[in-house]
């Protein structure tokens, strides 16, 4: 008697294996898709940051800022934070936005990108100084020393006028700059003996001697 064999797997059968396998690899498929669109979907879909002025949340001051400030702005590599920080240095503070256009490498649109990101501030805004310190730091005048400068007034030592320059005669209460150089002329001539000699003198009369009588001697 001769062994029983299996039997043969009916042809019907053969495209629904492979129609198994196939599913089977279309699924695996899918699923290692969403692994990779779940790792790296956000890369590749992700679009630019639109920058907005609304959007700034500090804008950064062109005449404060150091390099590393600048740099974080965006649009500002190291050569471009380098020229801002070399214009300010050569030529001063920026007194607007628009000063930007100066410096080298910077045009019309490459401001419209910065402008939202940058701010010119003024001194006292950025820095202000509290008004308490500011009395501390202020000095009193200097008051001239009596006796020294200035008119001449009761109980200073009375002056010479057959001496005194013409600055210590401009130094007498009605005495200016032309009356004192008629003093020093009129005594060249003849020295004054006492002061009423002074009403040789013209331009003082009666009332500008008695003014001036306490404040004089003729030695």
């Amino acid at each position: 008697m001769t062994p029983a064999t299996a039997p043969p797997i009916p042809p019907a059968q053969q495209p629904a294996s492979r129609s198994a396998q196939v599913a089977l690899a279309a699924l695996g498929a899918v699923l290692v898709g969403l692994l990779v669109f779940r790792g790296y979907g956000h890369r590749l879909t992700a679009r630019p940051t639109e920058h907005h002025p609304a959007a700034v949340a500090r804008q950064v001051d062109l005449n404060t800022a150091d390099r590393v400030e600048l740099m974080q702005i965006p649009g500002v590599g190291p050569h471009l934070a380098d020229a801002i920080l070399t214009h300010r240095r050569d030529r001063g503070r920026f007194a607007t936005v628009d000063d930007l256009t100066a410096v080298k490498g910077i045009g019309g649109k490459t401001l419209d990108k910065l402008r939202p990101w940058v701010t010119v501030r003024e001194p006292d805004e950025a820095d202000p100084t509290p008004p308490a310190i500011e009395r501390l730091e202020r000095k009193p005048a200097a008051r001239p020393a009596p006796g020294r400068s200035g008119k001449l007034r009761p109980g200073d030592p009375p002056l010479d006028v057959n001496a005194a320059s013409e600055e210590d005669l401009r130094r007498l209460p009605g005495v200016g700059p032309t009356l004192a150089r008629r003093i020093v002329e009129a005594r060249g001539v003849q020295p004054f003996r006492t002061p009423d000699d002074l009403r040789r003198v013209k331009g003082i009369g009666p009332k500008t001697l008695e003014t001036i009588r306490q404040f004089v001697v003729c030695r």
